[in-house]
Formats: C-alpha cells, sequence, structure tokens
C-alpha cells in the first residue's frame, strides 16, 4: 500500500511572495499477522447414513485470512477412518463404504479440522460431530430355504411339520425385528397353520385321495415370507414341499369327460395334435400309460399316442375333402402303483378323443366345363349365360368373379343376384352403341378369373380362370316384296336363341405331332408295297426308279450271249449305282440294267445281262 504526502513552505510576512513545494511517499508492506478465521461451523451433529456413495459430499468448510495475498488451506487433525478433505476448498466427502453393521467402523465421529494460511504461521481448528445411522439393508437370513419333507397321507393332526430359524444382521430395532407369514394356495388354506416360527399340519388331515391334489402331483408346495420391520420392510421366502406317500386304490381320472383337438388337413407327419391329460389319484401322478384302443381306422394308422406323454401326433397325411373327423378311443392304465407291483391290480380308464380336421385353402376352385362358346343374337338384354364353377374347400359365397381380359369398354358384365355362380350378361352400353344396326357376325373372347377365399387372407386366395367365347349375330330382317300390290302387316316376335357348343382345344405341339406321325406312316406304307411289288410288271409307274428309260445304245441279239450268271436269284434292282442303260433285242425299247437284270417297259420281259461282255439273254 502506499502513501502520497504534499508539503508547501512559505516566507512569513505579509508582503513576502518567496514559497516552495514537496512530495513524501510512503510505502506501507503487508506482514502476515492475521490468523486464519471459520466463517461457518456446524453446531449440531451430522446424521448420514450407511453405505452412501463413495464421493458423497458432507459438508464444505470455509475460513478466511485478512492478510492480503494470503489463501487458506484445511486438513484433518488426526486420522479418519472413511472421511477426506480436500485441501484447498475445505470440502468433506466419504472416501470408504460405511457399513453400520461392522464392528470396526464406529457410528459416531468428532472430525477436528485446521484450516492454515500458506506459511503454516497462524491456524485455526474446529470440530464436526459425524453421526452413522442404520438403514435396513440386510435381507433375514435362515438357517435354511428349502425344506422337502415326506408324510404319509395319514398322518395325526397337530403333527409338527417344520421350525423355521432366521435373524435379521441390521443393527437395530424395528430393522431387525423378525415376523412370520405362511403363504398356502387355497387347496392347503385349512391344512397347516403357523404359530410363531413352527409350523403344523391341521385343522384339515392330508387328503391323498383328491383330484386338486392329484393336479398337484399329489405334494404340498407351501412359502413361509420372513420379514423384517424396517422401511422399507425386506423379506425371504422359505419354500416348504411335502410329499405324500399313497396306495392303489383309484382308477385313473381324466380332466374332461372328452377330448376335442382340431389339426389343419396340411399338418406336416409328427405333429402335435393334442395332449390327453389323465392323472391318478394314486401316488405316482405320472404312473401312468396311454394307448389308442380303438378307433384307428385304414390300412395305415393315421395317429399315435406317445405312452408316457399322452400326446397325440399325426401319422400320415390328411385330406378334409376325404374325411373331416376322426375318433378315438385311448385308454389310460396305471403301472406299478402297488408299493409291490401287482398286475392283476392295474385300473384303467377309456375316453373319446375327436380329432376334427381343419379346411386349409389347398384346392382351386374349378368350373365345369373349363371352356363355354355361346351363340345369342343381338342385343341380347338378359343374362344369357350362367358359369358353373365350385370349389372343393369354399362355399358358393365364398368365391369371386371377375372379367379380367377381352371386355372391351365394359361392354360385359357379371350379374349375381345370390350366392349361385354369376351369369354374363352386356351392359347398357354395349346394347345401344355396339349392335346398333349390326351387319356381321361378330365373336367376342372373355376370359374370367374366379378367386375363392373371398375377403380372406389375399396370400392364401387360390384362382382358376375360365374362357368364355361369344358369338354374336345380327337379326335377319325380312325384305319387303314387290309381286303383288297387297300390303301384308308383318307381326315380328323377338326370341333369343342360345347354344353352348363344347369344344376341345389341343395345344399347338399336339398338331404337329400328328402331321409328322402321319408322314412317317405313308412313307413307311409306301417302301413297304415297293419291296413287294417292284418286280411286278403293272406297276412300275408307281415305282419309276426301277424302271428308267436307256437311250442311244446299239441293238444286242440273244445270239451274242456267250455267259449267264448262275445266280439269278441274287440280282435285283435295289442298287442304282450300277445301273446302265441298253437297247432290248427285237425293239428301240430302252431299259435299265440292275447289276445284271433288266426288264422291257413295253412288254414286261426280263432279260440277262453281262456287264463285263455286254450279252443279253432273255429270261421269258
Amino acid at each position: 500500500m502506499r502513501f502520497q504526502i504534499v508539503i508547501a513552505a512559505r516566507t512569513r510576512g505579509n508582503m513576502s511572495l518567496e514559497s516552495c513545494t514537496g512530495t513524501i511517499t510512503v510505502n506501507i508492506q503487508n506482514v502476515n499477522d492475521e490468523i486464519p478465521v471459520f466463517a461457518y461451523l456446524p453446531d449440531a451433529p451430522i446424521h448420514i447414513y450407511e453405505n452412501l456413495p463413495l464421493g458423497r459430499e458432507l459438508i464444505k468448510l470455509t475460513a478466511t485470512d485478512r492478510d492480503i495475498g494470503d489463501s487458506v488451506h484445511y486438513e484433518f487433525v488426526g486420522t479418519f477412518k472413511g472421511f477426506s478433505i480436500n485441501d484447498d476448498s475445505g470440502v468433506i466427502t466419504i472416501s470408504q463404504p460405511l457399513d453400520y453393521e461392522d464392528p470396526v467402523i464406529p457410528h459416531s465421529w468428532i472430525l477436528k479440522i485446521r484450516a492454515y494460511d500458506n506459511d503454516r504461521v497462524h491456524s485455526t481448528t474446529g470440530t464436526v460431530t459425524v453421526i452413522l445411522q442404520d438403514v435396513n439393508d440386510n435381507l433375514p437370513q435362515c438357517t435354511q430355504n428349502l425344506y422337502v419333507i415326506e408324510f404319509p397321507e395319514n398322518i395325526p393332526i397337530e403333527t409338527h411339520l417344520v421350525s423355521l430359524i432366521c435373524t435379521d444382521q441390521d443393527g437395530t430395532d424395528p430393522n431387525n425385528n423378525i415376523t412370520y407369514h405362511l403363504i398356502m394356495d387355497k387347496f392347503s388354506n385349512e391344512t397347516f397353520s403357523l404359530i410363531n416360527n413352527e409350523i403344523k399340519i391341521g385343522p384339515n388331515q392330508l387328503n391323498y385321495d383328491d383330484f386338486v391334489f392329484a393336479g398337484m402331483q399329489f405334494k404340498y408346495t407351501l412359502f413361509v415370507r420372513v420379514s423384517d420391520g424396517g422401511n422399507p420392510k425386506l423379506s425371504t421366502i422359505i419354500t416348504i414341499i411335502l410329499r405324500v406317500i399313497r396306495i392303489n386304490e383309484l382308477n385313473p381320472i381324466g380332466n374332461m369327460p372328452a377330448f376335442t383337438f382340431s389339426v389343419p388337413e396340411n399338418s406336416a407327419m409328427d405333429t402335435l395334435i393334442g395332449r390327453v391329460v389323465f392323472t391318478d389319484a394314486d401316488w405316482p401322478f405320472n404312473n401312468i400309460k396311454y394307448t389308442i384302443d380303438g378307433g384307428n381306422l385304414g390300412t395305415h394308422s393315421k395317429f399315435y399316442i406317445e405312452p408316457n406323454t399322452g400326446m397325440i401326433k399325426l401319422l400320415d397325411s390328411l385330406d378334409r375333402e376325404v374325411q373331416a373327423q376322426y375318433k378315438l378311443t385311448v385308454r389310460v392304465t396305471d403301472i406299478n402303483n402297488d408299493i409291490e407291483p401287482d398286475p392283476l391290480r392295474q385300473r384303467s380308464s377309456a375316453v373319446l378323443v375327436t380329432i376334427n380336421v381343419l379346411n386349409i385353402n389347398d384346392e382351386p376352385p374349378i368350373c365345369n366345363p373349363p371352356h363355354l362358346e355361346k351363340i345369342i343374337y343381338a342385343p341380347a338384354k338378359i343374362p344369357f349365360l350362367q358359369l358353373n364353377c365350385s370349389d372343393k374347400d369354399s362355399s358358393h359365397k365364398a368365391l369371386s368373379y371377375s372379367i379380367i381380359r377381352g371386355n372391351t369398354n365394359n361392354w360385359f358384365t357379371l350379374e349375381r343376384p345370390g350366392v349361385d355362380p354369376p351369369s354374363l350378361a352386356t351392359t347398357k352400353n354395349f346394347q345401344h352403341d355396339v349392335f346398333r344396326g349390326i351387319q356381321e357376325p361378330t365373336t367376342f373372347q372373355l376370359l374370367i378369373e374366379i378367386t375363392d377365399e373371398l375377403g380372406g387372407n389375399k396370400a392364401s386366395q387360390l384362382s382358376t380362370t375360365t374362357t368364355v367365347i361369344i358369338h354374336m349375330l345380327p337379326w335377319t330382317t325380312p325384305q319387303p316384296t314387290t309381286a303383288t300390290k297387297t300390303t301384308i302387316a308383318t307381326t315380328m316376335t323377338t326370341s333369343i336363341l342360345m347354344r353352348i357348343s363344347y369344344y376341345w382345344s389341343p395345344d399347338n405341339w399336339i398338331s404337329s405331332v400328328i402331321t409328322i406321325t402321319s408322314v412317317l406312316f405313308l412313307m413307311c406304307v409306301y417302301a413297304v408295297a415297293w419291296c413287294l411289288f417292284k418286280d411286278a410288271p403293272g406297276c412300275s409307274r408307281f415305282f419309276p426308279n426301277c424302271h428308267q428309260h436307256q437311250m442311244n445304245q446299239p441293238s444286242i441279239t440273244t445270239k451274242e450271249i456267250i455267259e449267264i450268271p448262275r445266280n439269278i436269284d441274287s440280282l435285283n434292282c435295289q442298287q442304282k449305282s450300277n445301273a446302265k442303260p441298253i437297247l432290248l433285242p427285237g425293239n428301240e425299247n430302252v431299259a435299265t440294267i440292275y447289276d445284271g437284270r433288266a426288264i422291257d417297259p413295253v412288254t414286261g420281259k426280263q432279260y440277262l445281262f453281262n456287264s463285263q461282255t455286254g450279252e443279253v439273254m432273255m429270261l421269258n
């Protein structure tokens, strides 16, 4: 800190004008002479709960030091396990878990804090009291959480079942105050009682031969909730299972008098159809066997049943359109339910099982016939053709019809007043515009789509199409005659003639196959005829390849023959490569030689020809 003092001096006297001024500067240096002072220390103890998270802030202490430029720091005077203080900010936080039930950790602390300046020349101390409070953080603990006990069904009332021993480690009341509560189902409500920590049988006696008890597998399951008095309460559940010993005295009993199951017709083999559930009031509950005793008709069984579980499964494919329902008789027999096995004392029951086969949309609609042809006279003002379509797994009302092709300008429509298949009719536009003054027959080809499952799932819908060919003929109007002057009143009656023609429309490839087959057949017939009649003189005009004319060859007489082939029968006219044209003796006719044989095309006579010498000999 700096101070400046200005001093002025002048000569005494009224008339003197002499004076002067001067400045004095004083610098004050800081000395660390102030003690830090706590601005706030709580007088009341600070209460904290156990198990606070690490780093949780308890309190922030603030101290001041009047020395200029001097800062205050904080520290504990001593060691306090579980707490830490920030050297600069004075914030006290939790440094390790504090468990009220841990005997090593105290339940209260008096924290002594020192505040000091930079050079630790001056300091001051203060105290903060911290009290640890108990939290209900421990569940009641019991010596055993599960009890499994077996008693015969004739055990006396007031028999001691079990005694529970439980404790709570919380350090204060009511956190360690334990209470017991018995939880039972409706069937066990009057069979057991709880007094303090002991469970006894009563007021009712154990009843083994009970259908509800058979559904519970002949065992009681009790729950005891052990709770403390903290807020919120903490509880532990103890489970007690009591198994009852029995004798074989009752028949197996089903949970219903008859069983009805449903299965889709497209189910795969080994599909689970349903389960026949029987209980035997004679222990053990599951010691029964299931068999199909009757009703599984057919050379191949459609169903089988698992002997141990009673599950009925599919063994063969189903078709609802063939059979929609099956009835089976299932017999349930207990096995070795006596203390000593005795087959003669086995007990059994029978039950009727009905299996309904559910319809699956696996059959598309069918139209009979698949194609229709109709001849009508224009204009047709009433429905002229009714479709005949059906579906094996859908009713008539579940079929929808629509014209998908050939309906130019919507000239035709389908009229369906009820659930029966619709009828084909012309629209008003068709009647008034298309056939006004029609002169030539006109043919229309409509493609109609029929879809099942009307209003159902589109993904499962099936459809088919039918073709309708309509031949529309014009009316014939009589022309007036001029042969007589007599005027005759002509009355015209309008009538509609309808005829349905059914035809077979094969594929294009069938016509090609028939044509090729016919050509091959005719060629085979011709080849056979050629082989049989090639040597006949009268058939020469049908086989021109065997009789060719010879041209410009000299005449040869029979006298010039010097050699005749011995194997005359071996000569034939099938090898055309050896043919030679010659002139036959006595005429100018040309014959063709095939390996030594020639035929006169005019007379039909046959000759032998030696190809080496050129000699000819007449055979007939």
